[in-house]
């Protein structure tokens, strides 16, 4: 038996007012799972998404602090050995690039971020890409003086230190060459994986907003 009420019909005012807000509310909805904005066939992606997405810390899991770690070790190794080989190049043979020291010294410090970074359990990711990026430009720097420095092949004159030594300070100077080489490898490995895992962490958020 019906109630006089549920025979009653619903105002046509009232079913607009409701389909008003859940078309608001629709739309309110696919802002938030796609929001990018078309306009004249361009797509521009809001400020607030791009900050959004910097911040947005990674979970540092347990092959992930491996990874951070041995990599960030070996990746200080080599701006150690940059810096060594750099000074052996100025005892053993007049030297006018000294690539070694500011390069290799943003290395070291790249490596001892990384392993910082493997001992937290979430980070933002994101920051060690913008690092990467300027340590590859770097490393492309180091690398091209070390091959113009090791073209040079200046020898030792009167005016050297008494320690100068031509065949070593040639070898010194093929061996920062293939140091800076593998630095500017090692560092692309790093923005791969890195910039992979933030993007991994990105999407499962965007995927937990949309079931939102």
């Amino acid at each position: 038996m019906q109630s006089n009420f549920d025979k009653q019909e619903i105002p046509s005012s009232y079913q607009g007012t409701t389909s008003y807000v859940n078309e608001v509310n629709s739309n309110n909805l696919f802002s938030e799972k796609t929001p990018l904005y078309q306009q004249n066939g361009i797509v521009v992606t809001p400020v607030y998404q791009t900050v959004w997405r910097n911040k947005l810390p990674t979970t540092i899991t347990t092959d992930l602090k491996l990874f951070l770690f041995i990599s960030g070790f070996f990746y200080a190794l080599w701006g150690i050995i940059a810096i060594s080989l750099q000074i052996g190049l100025i005892v053993n043979s007049y030297s006018s690039y000294y690539h070694g020291f500011w390069a290799g010294s943003f290395l070291i410090v790249g490596g001892i971020i990384m392993m910082i970074t493997a001992a937290k359990s979430h980070y933002p990711l994101i920051r060690l890409v913008q690092y990467y990026s300027i340590n590859l430009g770097l490393t492309t720097v180091g690398l091209v003086f070390s091959i113009i420095n090791y073209s040079l092949a200046t020898k030792c004159t009167l005016f050297s230190s008494l320690y100068c030594d031509d065949d070593l300070a040639s070898h010194l100077k093929f061996f920062l060459i293939i140091t800076f080489s593998v630095a500017f490898i090692h560092t692309i490995i790093n923005m791969v994986i890195v910039t992979r895992e933030h993007q991994r962490t990105v999407s499962r958020s965007n995927s937990s907003v949309a079931n939102y």
